[in-house]
């Protein structure tokens, strides 16, 4: 599988973009700025399938609409887009539309689905969805008072994708790192906080599931990226697994 690292960074980063990766036609997290990074890298809507939404924090959601506003201005909107997300998030979604683009019309986006053709598929913690291509599984994170917050596996091929962003260390971020080849993990701070992970956090993980690789991401600039044994992918790097 090919891993495109959109963004790599936090909401007050200057030097990344916000985190956002790109599992072949699976996109996670879509926060300001992301829909022209993807353009800059010439990724259109077209080449995306699945949208996963780990939280409804700005950073990892509002450029949703951007997205799909293009999609349908571009006529790339005759596959039908998954959108994978906690539960709840829909109406959340469906009111950032209003807010941005509803004009003062209530019912603007009463027929959200068809309008844009994608199918809302909410998850709780160890649901799973599965297709053809994949399958995803969502486990809930700890985000300060976030709610819901997801982290996700995805796997292909036999190979697994792990993704936790956002999150102190609970439980499902190791239950995540165990099943994982690669776990692309929050690192926000070299120290740990009561919303995020630090790096000294990620070097015990590693310590504890060595099959594992461990990329930091979601850090701020003032993360640095010499540490032996995780890696620190930057914008637009390619992972292939």
């Amino acid at each position: 599988m090919k891993i495109n690292c959109i963004g790599t960074g936090t909401m007050g980063s200057i030097t990344r973009g916000n985190q956002s990766i790109l599992i072949e036609d699976t996109l996670i997290d879509i926060g300001s700025g992301i829909v022209k990074k993807l353009e800059s890298l010439q990724i259109y809507s077209k080449n995306v399938k699945r949208i996963l939404i780990t939280h409804v924090h700005a950073d990892h959601l509002v450029d949703l609409p951007n997205f799909l506003i293009g999609r349908n201005i571009r006529n790339e909107n005759k596959e039908c887009l998954k959108i994978i997300c906690g539960k709840g998030v829909r109406e959340t979604i469906i009111n950032l539309f209003e807010l941005c683009f509803g004009d003062g019309q209530k019912n603007k986006y009463k027929d959200f689905e068809k309008k844009f053709n994608v199918e809302f598929i909410e998850l709780k913690n160890n649901q799973v969805y599965k297709d053809e291509d994949l399958e995803i599984t969502a486990y809930e994170l700890e985000h300060g008072g976030c709610k819901p917050i997801l982290g996700f596996t995805i796997e292909k091929n036999k190979k697994i994708i792990g993704y936790a962003t956002d999150t102190t260390l609970c439980t499902n971020v190791k239950t995540i790192c165990q099943k994982s080849d690669i776990a692309f993990l929050d690192a926000t701070n070299t120290v740990p906080t009561k919303s995020h992970m630090g790096l000294n956090e990620l070097l015990e993980l590693k310590a504890e599931f060595r099959n594992c690789r461990i990329c930091a991401i979601h850090r701020s600039d003032y993360v640095h990226n010499h540490i032996e044994g995780i890696e620190f992918p930057e914008d637009g790097e390619i992972i292939e697994i």
